[in-house]
C-alpha cells in the first residue's frame, strides 16, 4: 500500500479567515544553523485590559489603534529582523522616503494606523485561531504597507514580523501591546487576550454515515488502498467546523467486543464526549485483520501501524487537523493500544502531544502480545510528553494495568496525572453522565493543548532571491509534523519532542534541509531560500 498520498491539516471567534503560520520572522540562513530567541512562556501579565487605542508617534503625525479574533501560537522574537528584505524607511539619493509623501515638497507623511480597531482573543477548551492585523496608511484610500511587527509581552502571543498575524499563547490572558513600524512611523494597537472556563458538552453522539465530512457529522472513511474492503476508519468535525482553519485533534482506537461494547470504529464515544465537541476533530482508527477491521484482539501489527501512520496525517490534512495539537488516547483494548500501536517504533511516537489510556495500559505483564515485555521501551517513547492515566473506582479490572503503566511513567520521571472515576467499574459511560469527572479529565486536556507541556516550537520563513516571503510552501520536520508557509511565507511547526530534528523545506530548488535542536525556548528563524 502507498505511503505518504499527502499530508497536512486546529475554538471560537475570529476575525481571520484561513489559517497562518505562527511565526516571527527572524534573519537566517539556508546553511544547517540556526538562531534562538528567548520567547518562552512566562509569568502572569500585570497589565490589566484597556479600551481604545495607544498614540502612536512620528516626526509628522499621530495615529491610533486597538486592535478581535482569536490565535493558536506562542511569542514574537521582536528583534527587528529585515530578513525579509523590506526596509522599514528606505530613502532615494534625492533625499524622498519610498512612501508616504514626497518630504521632498514638505508636505506630512499619511499618518499609519493599523487595522482592525478592535481585536479580542477568544480562548476557549485550550484554543484560539489566529487574527489578521493590516498598516495602512491614512491617505484617503486607505493604502496597505507592508510594515515590521512586535508586541511588547511575547508571554502572551506572538506576531509575524512582516505578516502582522497575532497569535495567543493561550495559557494566559492580558493585554498585549502591538506595534507596527513603516517610513519612520510606528503605530500601536492592543490586542486583550480572553480565557474562558466553561467545560463543554457534547448532544447524544450521531450515528455513524457514510457522505464527505461535515461540520457535526461522524462519518465512515475508506482509504484508497482499501476500497472495497472491510476497512475504515471515522472521523468527527465540531459543529462550528470552518475549512482553512486548523483545529487540535484526538485519535482514538476502539476498545475489544464484550458485554454490551461492539469493540467497532461505529460505537466508539470517548473522545467526542471528552472534547466537549467544541473545535476538536475526533479521529477513531481501526486494528486490521484479513482485510476487516476487528472488533477483538490486535490484528495484524505491520499493516495496522501502516493504517495509521498513513490515515492519521491524511485525514487531518483533509479537515484541517493541527499537527502539533494530537492527543492519542482511548479505553481498554484503545487504552493499551495508547502504548502497544501508538508508540510502536519511534515514527508513528512523534505524532503525538499527548496520552490518554482509560482503563488499562500498555505495562510490564499486561495484554498486549508480547506480554508487556516491550511495555518500557515503547512507554519510554512518550519522552517527557504529557500523560493521562484514569480508570473506574469500583471494581475496575483495568486498575492494575493503569497503575503499573502510571508507576512505569513516574519512574522515567515523566509528567503523569491520574485519575480513579468514582462508582464505576470497567466502563467509559461516565465520560456521558458524570459532568464532574469529565470535567476533570477535559481540564488535563485542553491545559495540554494550550501549554505543549515537554514539546517546543520552531518558526521560520520562506522567502525569494529579493527577500520576499514565498506563499504555499510545504516545511516538514519528519513525516508526522508540517506546515505551509502563510501570504507572507512563515510557518510554524510546533509540538515537537525535544532534541534534533531536520526540517526540510519541500519547494524544488528550496535548499538543504536544517537540523534545529528544539528544547522549551522557541526556536526562531529557520529560513530557506526558495528560487
Amino acid at each position: 500500500m502507498g505511503r505518504r498520498a499527502g499530508l497536512m491539516a486546529v475554538i471560537v471567534v475570529a476575525c481571520s479567515p484561513g489559517d497562518a503560520a505562527e511565526t516571527s520572522g527572524t534573519s537566517g540562513t539556508t546553511g544547517t544553523t540556526t538562531s534562538v530567541a528567548a520567547s518562552s512562556e512566562g509569568g502572569e501579565s500585570t497589565r490589566g485590559p484597556t479600551t481604545g487605542g495607544v498614540g502612536s508617534t512620528s516626526a509628522a503625525s499621530t495615529s491610533t489603534g486597538a486592535v478581535m479574533g482569536g490565535s493558536d501560537g506562542s511569542g514574537s522574537s521582536g528583534d527587528g529582523s529585515t530578513s525579509s528584505g523590506v526596509d522599514a524607511s528606505s530613502s532615494g539619493e534625492d533625499g524622498s522616503t519610498s512612501s508616504g509623501g514626497d518630504t521632498s515638497t514638505g508636505e506630512p507623511k499619511p499618518p499609519l494606523r493599523i487595522e482592525p480597531a478592535a481585536l479580542q482573543v477568544i480562548v476557549a477548551s485550550g484554543w484560539s485561531f489566529p487574527a489578521q492585523l493590516s498598516a495602512v496608511l491614512d491617505d484617503g484610500m486607505d493604502t496597505p504597507v507592508v510594515a515590521a511587527w512586535s508586541v511588547d509581552d511575547p508571554t502572551l502571543g506572538r506576531i509575524t514580523e512582516f505578516g502582522g498575524t497575532f497569535a495567543a499563547r493561550n495559557t494566559m490572558g492580558g493585554v498585549v501591546q502591538v506595534s507596527a513600524e513603516y517610513d519612520g512611523q510606528i503605530a500601536v494597537a492592543e490586542v486583550e487576550v480572553v480565557i474562558v472556563d466553561d467545560p463543554p458538552v457534547c448532544p447524544p453522539r450521531p450515528p455513524l454515515t457514510d457522505g464527505a465530512p461535515a461540520p457535526g457529522a461522524f462519518v465512515k472513511v475508506v482509504a484508497p488502498e482499501y476500497e472495497g474492503t472491510g476497512v475504515y476508519h471515522a472521523v468527527y468535525l465540531p459543529p462550528g467546523w470552518t475549512p482553512g482553519r486548523r483545529y487540535p485533534v484526538i485519535v482514538e482506537s476502539p476498545c475489544n467486543k464484550y458485554g454490551q461494547f461492539l469493540g467497532k470504529v461505529d460505537d466508539t464515544r470517548l473522545g467526542y464526549h471528552w472534547s466537549g465537541c467544541r473545535d476538536y476533530v475526533w479521529i477513531v482508527v481501526p486494528y486490521i485483520q484479513n482485510q476487516a477491521n476487528l472488533d477483538y484482539g490486535w490484528g495484524e501489527l505491520a499493516t495496522t501501524l501502516e493504517y495509521w501512520k498513513v490515515n492519521v496525517p491524511r485525514t487531518m490534512a483533509a479537515v484541517g487537523g493541527d499537527p502539533g495539537a494530537v492527543i492519542v488516547s482511548g479505553f481498554s483494548r484503545g487504552a493499551i493500544g495508547t502504548g502497544w500501536m501508538g508508540l510502536q517504533d519511534d515514527e508513528i511516537a512523534d505524532a503525538w502531544l499527548g496520552f490518554y489510556m482509560h482503563s488499562h495500559a500498555d505495562a510490564p505483564g499486561g495484554l498486549t502480545p508480547d506480554g508487556g515485555a516491550g511495555a518500557m521501551v515503547r512507554m519510554g517513547r512518550t519522552r517527557g510528553r504529557a500523560s493521562l492515566l484514569s480508570w473506574g473506582a469500583a471494581g475496575d479490572g483495568g486498575m492494575v494495568n493503569s497503575t503499573k503503566g502510571a508507576d512505569l511513567l513516574t519512574s522515567f520521571g515523566y509528567p503523569v496525572q491520574t485519575y480513579a472515576v468514582p462508582g464505576v467499574g470497567h466502563t467509559e459511560a461516565w465520560i456521558v453522565d458524570d459532568a464532574a469527572s469529565r470535567e476533570v479529565v477535559q481540564a488535563w486536556l485542553f491545559a495540554t493543548v494550550a501549554a505543549r507541556p515537554g514539546t517546543g516550537s520552531l518558526y521560520g520563513r520562506v522567502v525569494d532571491g529579493v527577500g520576499d516571503g514565498v506563499a504555499g510552501v510545504r516545511v516538514e520536520a519528519g513525516p508526522m509534523h508540517w506546515d505551509t508557509t502563510d501570504d507572507a511565507g512563515y510557518y510554524g511547526l510546533r509540538g515537537l519532542v525535544h532534541g534534533l530534528h531536520t526540517v526540510t523545506c519541500m519547494a524544488p530548488g528550496c535548499g538543504a534541509p536544517q537540523m534545529v535542536d528544539v528544547a522549551d525556548v522557541d526556536v526562531e528563524g529557520v529560513e530557506f531560500l526558495s528560487p
